[in-house]
């Protein structure tokens, strides 16, 4: 496994234990000290975001946010791999921490307005950060394993290796054989572009490929002037081209998991922000 990878993946499978899970106890404690002076210092009324509790928990889990924001700038910028574990472990934490803080400011109380569509867009920020954190657990490992040691540049070479060998062999064989051997491998074919394999056409290009070596079987079952040296190596090749259009439809397949749990989770979290300098305007200016 290169160096590069390992590293990454290290990274991403150790974040939630860092330092034994020191910030999972932060949060803990954070969370308990909370319920504690939600509990004690409560105002005449219900609980609510105008009393000495919820400015209290308002302003805590404002900061929170305004950290946990930060982040996603610090980490564009990031230039070293030694304390960023440490960074995201508090990010997961705390993201789940501030969730508590947040529903103790407010006293449990959702209404219709600006107030309550920052809780909601909190919530839901906070949900997709789940959702991210379970993948960045679990898809870099998958993408390094499934790449077994290459990267996405050198598979989409010796695929294209593997395509030129496949014509090459096929040339022995009936025209019928030669036309579905370029249709499946042809980087201009019906099915062999990388931007179709990308775009995840797989169950097409699985159907090609196994229509491909069924056929090629075929010919030396039906005793036609193919020998079994001819076949064989036609028949390996086109496997290993379908291996390889495999991982190369999965590694993207687990791209776009990342990609579509960003394009969710940046836009809310400046949603959020924007809903929240609202909300602080309101409350103390009384818009």
């Amino acid at each position: 496994m290169p160096a590069s990878l390992e590293s990454t993946a290290t990274i991403h499978r150790s974040f939630l234990f860092w330092g034994g899970g020191f910030y999972a106890r932060v949060s803990a404690v954070l969370c308990v000290a909370c319920v504690v002076l939600y509990w004690l210092v409560r105002p005449p009324g219900p609980p609510n975001g105008g009393s000495f509790t919820g400015y209290t928990l308002g302003t805590l889990a404002l900061g929170l946010v305004l950290w946990l924001g930060w982040f996603g700038l610090r980490r564009r910028r990031y230039g070293g791999g030694e304390r960023l574990d440490e960074v995201l472990s508090a990010h997961v934490y705390l993201g789940l921490a501030v969730a508590l803080v947040a529903l103790l400011h407010c006293g449990f109380r959702v209404h219709c307005n600006v107030h309550s569509l920052a809780l909601l867009l909190l919530l839901g920020v906070v949900g997709s950060g789940i959702f991210g954190a379970a993948a960045f657990w679990s898809i870099p490992p998958r993408m390094t394993g499934n790449r077994a040691g290459m990267t996405l540049g050198t598979m989409s070479a010796e695929l294209a290796t593997i395509a030129l060998r496949c014509r090459a062999l096929s040339l022995s064989f009936p025209d019928d054989i030669v036309t579905l051997v370029a249709r499946t491998t042809s980087p201009g074919g019906e099915a062999g572009r990388l931007g179709d394999m990308l775009g995840g056409r797989r169950n097409r290009l699985r159907q090609l490929n196994l229509a491909a070596i069924a056929q090629v079987q075929d010919e030396l079952l039906r005793g036609r002037d193919v020998t079994p040296a001819e076949v064989l190596p036609l028949v390996q090749s086109l496997t290993q081209h379908l291996t390889l259009v495999e991982r190369l439809t999965s590694d993207q397949r687990y791209r776009r998991m990342l990609l579509l749990w960003r394009a969710i989770h940046v836009p809310m979290t400046v949603a959020l922000l924007a809903a929240l300098a609202i909300h602080v305007l309101v409350v103390f200016y009384d818009w």
